[in-house]
């Protein structure tokens, strides 16, 4: 039984491997979905608690090292102190550079840019007004909550690695006063 064992965990790993091989080359696509958990920065983190959310991801191989990559994701994010939460759209084109610089790729960098579409809510709870980050907000009367959106430009630095199919990365995502440390972990499959 152990002889069993080993022998599949070895067949999955060099599955693995050569999945991880197929992604990184010229020409080649891979597609793939993912988890996100992303923990507010900045005066984002004043209005929002943490995020959670999955996205999807397409690559194509424009070398061995280098992938060209689309992402669009959503992210719900916690409420804060009970009186404001969030929600976030994201569509992003980007690039990985392999920094393994071997035939299975393994640690790379990892650049995006694209929008953020960013809605917030902000909950009364039995109070005309509320003062939020320093500002008085009055409700409309009989309003209960007030939701503003706005799209914005972001720009996305992060590292990754991966092993076989599964992707692993930190991203910090840069939009002046909305920002997040991303983390994430995808399942990459070669079309």
């Amino acid at each position: 039984m152990k002889k069993l064992f080993a022998v599949l965990v070895v067949i999955a790993l060099v599955a693995s491997v050569a999945s991880a091989q197929a992604v990184w080359g010229q020409g080649k696509m891979s597609a793939g979905v993912g988890a996100e958990l992303g923990l507010p920065m900045g005066t984002w983190g004043d209005f929002v608690g943490v995020g959670i959310g999955g996205f999807g991801l397409f690559q194509y191989g424009i070398n061995e090292d280098i992938l060209a990559t689309g992402q669009v994701g959503y992210t719900s994010w916690a409420k804060k102190n009970d009186i404001s939460s969030g929600s976030s759209l994201e569509i992003l084109v980007g690039g990985k550079y392999n920094l393994s610089k071997s035939v299975t790729p393994g640690f790379y960098g990892e650049l995006q840019l694209g929008i953020y579409s960013v809605s917030t809510t902000v909950s009364f709870p039995g109070s005309p007004a509320v003062i939020f980050g320093g500002v008085t907000i009055v409700p409309a009367s009989g309003a209960q909550d007030i939701t503003g959106t706005e799209s914005r430009f972001v720009f996305i630095p992060g590292v990754g690695y991966q092993f076989g199919p599964i992707d692993a990365s930190v991203k910090y995502v840069l939009s002046g006063d909305v920002g997040n440390l991303a983390l994430n972990v995808a399942y990459i499959f070669p079309l």
